[in-house]
């Protein structure tokens, strides 16, 4: 069929819109809300926006607005304005607030005879990350479509997605919403075979999140693991070249940032930092994670540490069964790469075409998964051993997968040949992003952990 060009299509794609544009406003509404019921944390948002001259609209803002600039938004705030002037902000990528700046020094610039400097760049950020978030919403919509050719279960998805349980950070002056977008955008064309279009997204990817570079992957399981026993030599070799190349436009924009970080405090800085003489490759990204952030191989398994292993519990079990239950399905293919299978053919074409037949297996066992389902594991692996773990659940709002396993969780347990345990999982895991999503927004607008 042309994906998304009939009528229910279109459709669903302006409920996808309308929702999640009022999914939007719902959780600026309980932000904003809280602020007024419970006492934050920190006001450190009120004293950085206010002013003493400012006017009755620079307030009004300030009450509706500063509700998104809590935790790292305020690193993105100051990089939007003044640009990389400290160390510790090389933590964070420069596409985003270069895209604030870029919309606050524009469009948005004749707004100064209202707001200050300071408020356009976060108007800026939020709209930027809002905008972000619908879009991304229609892009995972038409990724499933494409993958699973189920208009149904791809609804599902997008809509488990405008109830993700990051739900606030999508909103805040954040990256994961652009980081997302940028995701599926990147896959939708990875998946209709415009790879060269792919890596040049993924390379915005990864000049928003250091994650971005992981999607080089696909490249290599796609034209060198996937088709291996059909291709001969000199094919391998071509493929070798196009991956390489791929592979490194994807990593081309993290790499020029690390670049600009030598320079900045390598090159030009006088005394130059430690780190510089460290290796003959200096890494200033995992230098600034390790020396202000305590990421690294196991350094957050400390015993002050256990109520943010709580906090993220919920997704890391969330994907430790997902993985599983694919895994399960058919080992074979999971342990060989894909080059074999527990199942006969025949089955396997039914589970990736989606056969319209009354005992239709689940599209989350589509063999298409795959690439996806190792890209889940490995990032698991890397968020449970080496970065701050209550981070996982917002760090695990681009990965498409967790939207399809919750999808499949929920169709499975409004079908007619549901068990009670079933029923149990799919509503478990709708509780569970509902609530773990306006929990978020209470505690994030009032300054509380988890960020």
């Amino acid at each position: 069929m042309k994906l998304c060009t009939n009528f229910k299509c279109q459709s669903r794609i302006s409920t996808i819109v309308f929702l999640a544009i009022i999914s939007r406003l719902f959780t600026w509404f309980i932000a904003f809300l809280s602020v007024f019921l419970i006492d934050a944390y920190d006001s450190a948002s009120d004293i950085i926006l206010v002013d003493e001259s400012s006017g009755i609209i620079q307030k009004l803002f300030n009450s509706s607005f500063h509700v998104f600039l809590r935790w790292d938004s305020f690193y993105f705030l100051h990089l939007a304005e003044e640009g990389y002037v400290y160390e510790q902000e090389h933590a964070f990528f420069p596409l985003f607030p270069f895209l604030a700046r870029l919309l606050g020094n524009s469009l948005f610039l004749p707004l100064g005879f209202f707001l200050t400097y300071k408020q356009i760049l976060l108007l800026s950020g939020v709209l930027i990350a809002n905008a972000s978030f619908v879009l991304a919403s229609v892009y995972l919509y038409k990724l499933s479509i494409k993958l699973f050719h189920d208009e149904t279960f791809a609804f599902i998805t997008a809509l488990l997605y405008i109830l993700t349980p990051s739900c606030m950070f999508m909103s805040a002056m954040y990256t994961e919403s652009l980081f997302a977008l940028l995701s599926f955008l990147g896959l939708n064309l990875f998946v209709s075979g415009k790879l060269w279009s792919s890596a040049f997204l993924w390379l915005l990817a990864s000049l928003t999140r250091s994650n971005g570079i992981v999607f080089s992957g696909f490249f290599a399981f796609n034209l060198l693991i996937k088709d291996i026993n059909r291709i001969n030599l000199i094919k391998l070799v071509v493929r070798l070249i196009k991956t390489i190349i791929l592979c490194s436009i994807v990593f081309l924009g993290f790499g020029a940032f690390q670049l600009y970080g030598f320079d900045q405090f390598c090159i030009y800085a006088t005394p130059i930092r430690p780190w510089c003489l460290q290796s003959p490759f200096p890494f200033l990204y995992q230098y600034v994670q390790k020396q202000y952030w305590n990421c690294g191989f196991l350094t957050y398994y400390e015993v002050k540490q256990i109520p943010n292993f709580l906090f993220a519990l919920p997704m890391i079990s969330f994907s430790f069964f997902g993985i599983y239950k694919y895994a399960n399905y058919d080992y074979k293919r999971m342990i060989s790469l894909g080059l074999q299978s527990s199942h006969p053919l025949e089955i396997i074409k039914e589970i990736s075409n989606i056969q319209k037949d009354k005992h239709i297996l689940s599209p989350y066992f589509s063999s298409d998964l795959l690439p996806f389902i190792y890209l889940w594991l490995i990032l698991l692996l890397y968020a449970i051993t080496s970065m701050h773990i209550q981070v996982i659940t917002r760090f695990f709002s681009s990965l498409p997968t967790v939207y399809w396993f919750a999808s499949h969780l929920f169709v499975t347990s409004i079908s007619k040949n549901s068990t009670e345990l079933d029923k149990k999982f799919g509503y478990t895991v709708l509780y569970y992003f509902v609530l773990y999503g306006w929990c978020g927004i209470v505690l994030f607008a009032n300054y509380f952990p988890p960020a």
